[in-house]
């Protein structure tokens, strides 16, 4: 009896721990020559992220498409839910964002940050992440990370 008691709470906890940890689907569009993008997709993939990449030749056309807010573009976007994330932002950002369930279009690390996911040592705290908006205003800062 013991034995059936220990193998079903096994099987459970087990069954929990599967479900508890599948991955969350991310679409990542790049340039087919971006080196720095395939670090951040293996970042994100480490973090729990099921990474799908499309390699694109038109960014600029796929950066206006997800709502990317003017200057605060990077190199690749990412459509994750009903949020874009722009650049290596990093994950505790977007946790943050998927836990707050804010009303924007998403985040953005504009540029190519050399202290952010993918691009070198991190630095947390010390990069600053942006919030993009339906309005488009620009410089609403989301936090540091």
């Amino acid at each position: 009896m013991a034995t059936i008691r220990t193998h079903v709470l096994a099987v459970l906890l087990g069954a929990f721990s599967t479900a508890a940890v599948a991955a969350t689907p991310l679409t990542l569009y790049k340039s087919p020559s971006c080196s720095c993008c395939e670090a951040y997709i293996s970042y994100l993939r480490h973090n729990g992220f099921a990474v799908t990449a499309i390699n694109r030749e038109d960014m600029q056309a796929v950066k206006q498409q997800l709502g990317v807010t003017p200057g605060l573009g990077s190199c690749h976007s990412a459509k994750l839910g009903r949020y874009t994330i722009e650049g290596h932002v990093p994950v505790a950002a977007i946790r943050q964002l998927l836990a707050s369930q804010a009303d924007v279009v998403g985040l953005s690390a504009p540029g190519m940050p050399l202290n952010s996911p993918g691009m070198g040592e991190e630095k947390p705290g010390t990069l600053a992440i942006y919030t993009m908006r339906k309005d488009q205003r620009t410089g609403v800062l989301f936090g540091r990370f």
